[in-house]
């Protein structure tokens, strides 16, 4: 074979040995919470064991081994096996984690790698080990168009849910490079899945190697160099948003600053002019009441009712100063309310509230002020009834973002609920539960652990209006 294939092989090791060790240097897994961090590392051992395979391939082209031919392309086919077998699970780690399917996803990597061994091998034990050389078919079938070929359209396909999930979190930027990178893997996949040399069988025989060279006059090699040079511009781009995800946590805590110090502004504008004048109106119908000495009755009776009115309306304004801090719209804030709440409770009782939160650290999505009050005082509401009823010794508040709702869970571990017993407070309790989920939409259920009491509560999430 020429010069020029050898040095083609060793650009193309090249370039996916450079991925894979870019893919493999740590990229701050503790701190990024976006899923693809922390698939890098199957990334990363694809893209090493599959330039390696190509080195071996180079190492072959220049017969510099000989003798150890039959065992290089043993190596060379295991290489690219593992290779494929990791691409697939980076694919499959990619995937949602409430998609039904993933948990056989994930080990469809084992598996295929397992098959594909296994018969590698017993065919070799069978025939000897020249087997695969003589009779490629089974390589060519296996290897390439039931390993390469899912594997880039795998992981092209877990990309593409991964921008749309970056989509409704309102992170456009990310999304828009996740679709780019699952384009090119798929490209990948149908280059180096799919286009193998020509055999007597289809579609082998038709789209191969050596149609590729006549219908364009260039070797398919030189197009998976720059589908792994695509790959790694792409994915450095793309490493590139983890650097934006830090400054956009900044600017949320700096906005979530500004946010707060307007409603504590709001706050004391209400407490110093709007319940001060209510207070001094007030104190002027007191005064009324004291000099009217009952001489008109009803005239008497009147100032009460208007006293009265004006002292409840002095409560509710300073509730609303108290609630304004929880009336958030985002999900962060809201976690960090219901975590106060916790402590709160903590404080004064001797039932423990845990609150666990499932939810990445960057996400924009929103809900209304509306939902998120209601959620809080239906959590509220909850934790409460626990504490009143449950006679148990520990509670857990447990928070998860899903794609399309906010799944919350109060759980304890108390006697449980006795539905056909309920008394008139517990059922006015449930019934202000379930209504106020009602008015944003969600669905409330109740369930009996036994023992304990489990209260679920889901959220549909803001639509989303932003492009991208």
């Amino acid at each position: 074979m020429s010069k020029e294939h050898f040095f083609l092989y060793l650009a193309y090791g090249l370039t996916y040995i450079l991925m894979g060790i870019f893919a493999s240097y740590k990229k701050d897994q503790e701190v990024s919470q976006l899923p693809l961090v922390k698939s890098l590392k199957y990334l990363g051992v694809f893209g090493i064991t599959h330039g390696l395979s190509e080195w071996v391939t180079m190492v072959v082209i220049a017969d510099l081994y000989p003798d150890l031919y039959v065992y290089l392309f043993i190596i060379k086919q295991f290489l690219k096996a593992i290779s494929f077998a990791f691409l697939i699970g980076f694919g499959t780690t990619l995937l949602p984690k409430d998609i039904s399917y993933r948990r056989i996803m994930n080990k469809l990597p084992i598996i295929l790698l397992a098959v594909w061994g296994s018969g590698f091998i017993l065919l070799m034990a069978r025939h000897g080990l020249l087997y695969h050389l003589i009779r490629p078919q089974y390589n060519v079938i296996l290897l390439r168009y039931f390993m390469g070929l899912p594997a880039g359209v795998i992981t092209a396909f877990a990309l593409g849910l991964q921008a749309k999930l970056m989509h409704k979190r309102n992170l456009g930027i990310i999304a828009k490079k996740y679709k780019h990178l699952a384009y090119i893997f798929l490209v990948y996949g149908l280059v180096d899945g799919l286009i193998v040399r020509e055999m007597e069988f289809f579609p082998a025989n038709v789209i191969n190697n050596q149609a590729f060279l006549q219908w364009f006059g260039f070797p398919i090699q030189i197009v998976k160099i720059i589908v792994g040079i695509g790959i790694n511009i792409l994915l450095i781009r793309v490493i590139e948003t983890f650097g934006w995800e830090q400054k956009e946590r900044l600017k949320q805590l700096q906005q979530r600053k500004i946010a707060d110090e307007e409603r504590r502004k709001l706050g004391l504008e209400i407490h110093d002019s709007i319940i001060q004048s209510i207070y001094a109106a007030n104190l002027k119908l007191q005064c009324l009441i004291n000099n009217n000495n009952n001489k008109d009755k009803a005239a008497h009776e009147l100032m009460q009712e208007i006293k009265i009115d004006l002292g409840d309306t002095i409560r509710k304004t300073r509730e609303f100063i108290s609630t304004t801090s929880i009336q958030t719209v985002e999900l962060q804030d809201l976690n960090n309310s219901i975590v106060q709440l916790a402590k709160t409770f903590n404080s004064n009782q001797d039932i423990k509230i845990h609150v666990e939160s499932q939810m990445p650290q960057l996400d924009l999505r929103e809900l209304s002020a509306e939902k998120s009050s209601q959620i809080y005082y239906i959590v509220q509401e909850a934790v409460s009834n626990v504490i009143k009823h449950s006679k148990g010794n520990n509670a857990k508040v447990l928070l998860k973002t899903e794609d399309a709702f906010l799944h919350i869970k109060i759980i304890d571990d108390g006697v449980g609920i006795q539905f056909d017993s309920i008394d008139a407070k517990k059922q006015f309790g449930i019934i202000s539960m379930k209504k106020r989920t009602e008015a944003v939409g969600g669905t409330f259920k109740i369930k009996n652990l036994k023992p304990g009491t489990e209260v679920e509560l889901i959220v549909p999430w803001e639509d989303s209006n932003d492009g991208e």
